[in-house]
């Protein structure tokens, strides 16, 4: 945060206080009249091709204020907001107390002289007043930018798809209870690339558990997109069993360039199918006293579904009991294991979806749920940024496999010296930077961009 710049003797000693701290002899007093100064120095990194998506966004939202009155533009406001919340600040409370910050208003491309950024009221009128209209164009960015992040074609993508809660505590709408979690929540949808870790599109749903006819027309029509960009490539549905939608695994039956592997929830059918294989591994444990885990494959055919699908039957039996797990999957060609323990690598979005969490995505403190949706794309769009800057400035370091949430910390609250002049703008790490190496490559990459 900058702090306020005084020359005044007198009124540094008035503002001077005394700490009941002796070290070596000498007494210990505090003021808050540094230079220009900001905890923010991480947003040095965040340049005009990190900061371009943003840029993307805010010309999604039409701006009918008279423009000869405006002082803030949406560009300037979602550039002051989500480089707040790449700094750890979740609210638009915070635009407040940060609005003077010279790190902050560089990110928002200005000079750290200029006017102070907007308050918290103007960015909740932005926040309030978007469209589903614009809401739809923006989600189609997410997907765009998406795409534009390859420098070709890949040969496989993985859509691995899941909900995750974000409670809330307060009359929003929309939001309603979830017996799982036990509050009143939203259920944001998070899509990602199963291979990579990059976000491919955040949607935000009501408060119950996501049924899978509700989720067909939005896969779908990613698939298709995805498909018109990358002709070659194959497209893979991972998910949880609510994901499993016979829509979908009807659709993709004669699209060679569709598969799907999800949870399939167990029945008295299946069941019944796996009784003899579940008797013996059960004997076999009872005899050995060792754990047991057995893969199987089967066809099956739920009432509901057009084509008759491969099913994969995991049985795991040991001290806490007997398991049994299905899966069901496009795959014809690999083993039961191979595709079970395939599956199981969507464990990793678990980590993902913590990142969001990090960045505080499931902060949902407006009535609207449009405002919400926006909240939610503006902190996945943090997530984007920290993403491509970790990939782009730290590759084969040791932060680019940091957490949001150490990122964060280590980077981004990075304590720095701005001192503006005539021709230029120094901005001073500290000397004891622990990253001090890493950030120094990393400001020679931009340098020479």
């Amino acid at each position: 945060m900058r702090k306020d710049t005084t020359l005044n003797t007198e009124n540094q000693l008035k503002n001077l206080f005394s700490l009941p701290v002796l070290i070596k002899g000498k007494k210990v007093k505090a003021d808050f009249d540094a230079p220009d100064l900001s905890s923010n120095g991480g947003l040095a990194l965040m340049d005009k091709n990190s900061c371009s998506f943003l840029d993307e966004i805010a010309a999604c939202i039409p701006d009918y204020r008279n423009q000869s009155l405006i002082l803030h533009s949406h560009r300037d406001m979602l550039r002051q907001r989500v480089g707040q919340i790449l700094c750890g600040y979740e609210d638009a409370n915070d635009c407040d107390y940060l609005r003077d910050d010279s790190a902050l208003k560089m990110m928002a491309d200005r000079l750290p002289s200029d006017n102070d950024l907007c308050s918290q009221p103007t960015m909740t009128r932005l926040e309030n007043k978007v469209s589903a209209r614009t809401l739809y164009k923006i989600g189609v960015l997410f997907v765009k930018q998406f795409v534009k992040s390859f420098a070709s074609s890949p040969r496989r993508v993985v859509l691995d798809v899941d909900d995750t809660n974000s409670n809330t505590f307060g009359t929003q709408q929309l939001t309603l209870f979830n017996d799982y979690y036990g509050e009143y929540c939203y259920m944001p949808l998070l899509m990602f690339d199963g291979m990579t870790g990059k976000m491919i599109l955040p949607m935000l749903r009501p408060g119950r558990r996501n049924k899978s006819v509700n989720v067909f027309g939005l896969l779908r029509r990613v698939v298709e997109y995805l498909h018109r960009c990358w002709p070659s490539a194959i497209i893979e549905l991972r998910g949880d069993s609510h994901f499993c939608s016979h829509e979908f695994m009807d659709w993709a039956h004669d699209r060679c360039y569709v598969r799907f592997i999800t949870g399939l929830a167990g029945n008295r059918a299946l069941f019944k199918q796996v009784e003899k294989q579940r008797r013996h591994a059960e004997n076999d444990f009872n005899k050995s006293g060792k754990e047991i885990r057995r893969y199987f494959k089967l066809n099956y055919r739920a009432a509901s579904w057009k084509y008759e699908q491969r099913v994969i039957v995991k049985i795991e039996v040991n001290s806490q009991g007997t398991n049994i797990r299905f899966v069901v999957t496009s795959n014809r060609n690999n083993k039961a294991e191979t595709i079970y323990r395939r599956y199981c690598g969507r464990g990793i979005m678990e980590l993902w979806i913590k990142d969001i969490k990090y960045l505080h995505g499931d902060r949902m403190s407006c009535h609207s749920f449009r405002a919400n949706q926006l909240r939610l794309f503006l902190h996945s769009a943090a997530y984007v940024l920290i993403y491509n800057t970790r990939e782009r400035l730290f590759k084969h370091t040791e932060i680019a496999y940091f957490t949001v949430d150490s990122f964060i910390k280590k980077i981004m609250l990075s304590a720095v010296h701005i001192k503006e002049m005539k021709s230029l703008i120094k901005i001073s790490f500290t000397k004891g930077h622990r990253y001090r190496q890493e950030m120094e490559n990393a400001l020679s990459l931009l340098a020479s961009a």
